[in-house]
């Protein structure tokens, strides 16, 4: 096989693998629901958020609700695109579900600049009791999914379109 046709099939084997690798990373960032096998089937870990009113929420006080529960930041872009489809969905009211917005590890000044110029419609705060690590959070945003009984079902990483949480509170409103 002479040099130049060698490189073309080098050259095309190197496009195919660099095409189905982004194509991968693209559907799992389409799909990144996450498997947290120590959390699903579980009683939702203590967590208590401060919104700027001032009243603690805790997590645990919502059961007898399905509850969307979502960690975000104010440095998170991702973060912001979401909060939109959140707070639609939480106007909306669909399914009677409660949803609680968890600050993490921002500044007050930098949380309370964000909810001035992106107000969350439904509570949300920075974390006073527990810990997104209890969750096993480790990018944002994330999003988990409890059933009424204060069962997590699911989890989401990245930002919510519609139509992903439309399927997901399908799931914890049974």
């Amino acid at each position: 096989m002479n040099v130049s046709r060698r490189s073309a099939v080098i050259g095309s084997i190197a496009i195919i693998l660099s095409s189905v690798l982004l194509l991968s990373l693209a559907w799992g960032m389409q799909h990144a629901a996450i498997a947290n096998p120590p959390l699903l089937g579980r009683t939702a870990p203590l967590l208590a958020i401060k919104p700027l009113s001032g009243d603690v929420v805790r997590v645990r006080e919502l059961q007898g609700s399905p509850v969307v529960l979502n960690f975000w930041a104010s440095w998170c872009g991702p973060c912001v695109e979401e909060a939109g489809v959140l707070g639609q969905a939480f106007r909306e009211g669909q399914g009677n579900v409660s949803y609680v917005g968890a600050d993490n590890r921002d500044t007050d000044s930098a949380y309370q600049s964000f909810e001035k110029t992106h107000p969350h419609p439904y509570p949300a705060g920075p974390i006073v009791l527990g810990s997104y690590q209890s969750y096993g959070v480790a990018g944002l945003p994330a999003t988990f999914f409890i059933d009424k009984q204060g069962t997590v079902l699911a989890s989401f990483v990245g930002p919510l379109d519609r139509r992903t949480l439309n399927h997901y509170i399908e799931l914890i409103t049974r």
